[in-house]
């Protein structure tokens, strides 16, 4: 036995601190390692990443990236990981639904990178047996028939209805055949609530979660960000495709908050011995111009950092309800400044059409957070003044517009390429152009052959896990947020197995025929290899230039084979977009000075080509839409002693969907697929220069090195 000495201790004491700071290299070369491969899949799949407001990052200390909105599941999370890594060589830890967490692949992955596992009540739905009634003398009462409430049901557990008809938290259980609800199913929709009432009415069959205990989840992260370590999380939940963000859970604020009391009680204990350091969140707004498409591009910015310190620590303590509120509120509005959100569908297609409008003749020098910037302002103004005459009759009228482009196949950018007179030009440019769309689509014909299967087969199972996951939600519309991860999980399997089945057929050649012979077959292995990697990567980037020459094409031949009435109707559209272009032009003029203090300052710059960055990264002091408040917590006890109940996701595939109609006719999806004129595709083809330009500059504020790790005890 070795005798207990001061020397004996020392040596241990060496030894954990040892094994301390080689886990944690162990842990940065496993993560790093991880966002490598990563950031390789995500720039390959996306054309363009930019990012904007990157100085808000803090350079150390305990740091919660809230993330909105969730509209491409997994990738999500990848994008903001491998461009904060860039920016501030921070990690961040995600908090990740359970299920995920446990898949191959994704799950591999975010243990690697140190995700914190959240368990779900959508993700443990089962059956219940039997069915229930309403009670009709008392709303909040089930009576059940064959059930077995006392055996299957939990208290503060959730019970739902079929077909996404609702849910509700159950208050207690009286018996096998009686359980009385926190609130009444019921919905704001006068035909959902007239379906409710008629399945409770006949009886239903229903559906089953338990009460999640979030207690461990909370203490894991207070202990993470109490660190000096760096969180994200997407507070929407499950991911969606909706143009507006899901309302948010109370979980989010109760971090910063609960982390912040929980340092200010450890110093009053004497349990620590550093100064307290204050949680800083920062808003992510994800902008993507269509993220289910590959080369497709993404805006991601970072909004103005909240910091919550001793004094809002105070205030939980004393007032945790109305503290939670005020921060939760502060929080939604960050999301908002950093994201383009809008009511409905249809809106968000008007006011895109109207913001490629108002910037038409500087098309090609607008910046893409630019873009992202006008179409938020643009929604901003028209959601103030969305009932004044004038207003309704110019959304009617660009709605208009944008049904003649689709009936003509044009996009908005190519009616300013249309062409009336001198066929002869229109002719020679059409020819020039179609030789280089033909040249550098032949060159990239071979790699398009070689991953073609790659292609086919993430198209069609991407396609079917989106109908799947459509099938099991209530707040999906098309479930178009999983089509990108599937796709690149679907390459990230079929790829590297393509290109070794090429790259033995390649070896078993050279090898037969005796074309190197002084070679090693495992040399001539790993060539083939690289060479088939490099053909289809090189193919990749010179078929972007060929797809860019060939989009241009279409406006140039419709010119060139047009009659009489058709240059008279290219001569009408024309018109009538210069038209409205003057229109919208007039509307933002008129009232944006109103809405926004920057507004001329910001315009004017613009307009000008003038390159101010304060102007970009200044938000607009526009007035702060309504938020909507959350029933659900606003008689919930938030103190750190219930931590157990507190929702951390919204609910997003428990909850009813929202009021708000998002149903979409057949054209106006042509609409949304036809909508990257300007967005998805720089026309690389040779144009006249405009007068205006915009360049956009990064201001990045570089502070101190992250914190020291705290040494073990």
């Amino acid at each position: 036995m070795t005798p207990d000495t001061p020397a004996t201790h020392h040596r241990q004491k060496i030894n954990k601190t040892l094994w301390y700071y080689l886990n944690i290299l162990l842990h940065i070369i496993a993560y790093d390692s991880v966002l490598f491969f990563f950031y390789c899949v995500i720039n390959t799949f996306f054309r363009d990443i930019k990012t904007r407001g990157g100085f808000e990052i803090p350079n150390k200390g305990p740091v919660i990236f809230v993330i909105a909105p969730h509209h491409n599941q997994f990738v999500d999370g990848l994008v903001v990981m491998t461009k904060v890594k860039e920016h501030t060589g921070r990690r961040i830890a995600f908090l990740i639904a359970k299920k995920s967490y446990e898949r191959r692949i994704i799950g591999d992955a975010a243990k690697l990178c140190g995700a914190i596992p959240v368990e779900r009540a959508q993700d443990l739905l089962k059956k219940g047996h039997g069915e229930i009634f309403g009670d009709p003398n008392d709303d909040c009462l089930l009576i059940g028939k064959g059930t077995k409430f006392t055996e299957e049901c939990q208290v503060k557990g959730l019970i739902g209805l079929p077909n996404s008809l609702g849910n509700c938290q159950i208050s207690s259980i009286e018996d096998d055949e009686h359980l009385t609800l926190k609130k009444p199913f019921g919905s704001k929709k006068k035909e959902i609530q007239e379906k409710i009432d008629e399945v409770l009415k006949n009886g239903t069959l229903f559906k089953i979660a338990p009460h999640i205990d979030n207690h461990v989840v909370f203490q894991n992260v207070f202990d993470h960000l109490n660190n000096g370590h760096v969180l994200g999380i997407f507070p929407e939940g499950g991911s969606h495709d909706r143009p507006d963000l899901l309302p948010l859970k109370p979980g989010v604020a109760i971090m910063a908050l609960g982390a912040i009391s929980q340092q200010m009680e450890e110093q009053q204990n004497g349990e620590r011995e550093d100064g307290l350091q204050p949680i800083t969140i920062v808003p992510v707004g994800l902008n993507y111009f269509h993220p289910h498409k590959f080369r497709s591009r993404v805006v991601m910015e970072f909004g103005k950092s909240i910091v919550v310190d001793k004094s809002l620590g105070e205030q939980y303590m004393n007032n945790p309800r109305d503290t939670v509120d005020r921060l939760l509120k502060v929080i939604t509005l960050g999301l908002k400044e950093v994201t383009v959100t809008c009511n409905d569908y249809d809106t968000l297609m008007v006011l895109q059409a109207a913001r490629r409008l108002y910037t038409s003749a500087d098309r090609e020098q607008i910046p893409t957070p630019m873009v992202i910037e006008m179409n938020r302002r643009l929604i901003k103004g028209y959601e103030q003044y969305k009932n004044e005459p004038d207003v309704k009759e110019l959304r009617d009228a660009v709605t208009d517009y944008n049904r003649r482009l689709m009936r003509l196949s044009l996009h908005d950018h190519q009616v300013e390429s249309l062409n009336q007179s001198d066929k002869l030009k229109t002719f020679k440019m059409f020819v020039s152009r179609f030789f280089l769309f033909s040249l550098f689509m032949g060159l990239s014909l071979p790699g398009l052959i070689l991953f073609s299967p790659v292609f086919i087969t993430g198209r069609r199972i991407s396609a079917k896990k989106a109908k799947e996951a459509l099938a099991a939600s209530s707040v999906k519309i098309k479930a178009k947020d999983v089509l990108s991860t599937w796709k690149i999980l679907v390459a990230m399997v079929l790829a590297p197995a393509l290109y070794i089945f090429y790259s033995v057929i390649g070896t078993i050649l050279i090898v037969k025929l005796g074309l190197v012979p002084n070679i090693s077959v495992v040399f001539i292995f790993l060539y083939c290899y690289f060479w088939a990697v490099l053909t289809t990567y090189a193919s990749l980037r010179v078929g972007e230039i060929g797809v860019d020459y060939y989009k241009s094409l279409k406006p140039l031949f419709i010119s060139l084979i047009s009659h009489d009435n058709d240059q008279l109707q290219i001569k009408e559209l024309k018109e009538t977009r210069e038209a409205l272009r003057k229109r919208v032009t007039l509307f933002c003029n008129k009232l944006g000075p109103g809405i926004f203090d920057d507004y001329d300052k910001f315009y004017r710059q613009y307009n000008h080509g003038e390159s101010d960055h304060e102007v970009l990264e200044k938000e607009a002091a526009a007035a702060a839409p309504p938020l909507r408040r959350q029933s659900s917590y606003t008689t919930m006890d938030l103190t750190m002693n219930n931590l157990s109940d507190i929702q951390i996701f919204a609910a997003a595939d428990l909850e009813q969907a929202s009021d708000i109609s998002l149903t979409k006719s057949s054209s106006d999806e042509e609409v949304e697929e036809k909508k990257d004129d300007d967005e998805e595709v720089v026309d690389k083809a040779p144009s006249k220069p405009s007068d205006a330009s915009v360049r956009l500059r990064k201001a990045m504020k570089e502070k101190q090195k992250q914190r020291q790790e705290e040494h073990s005890t």
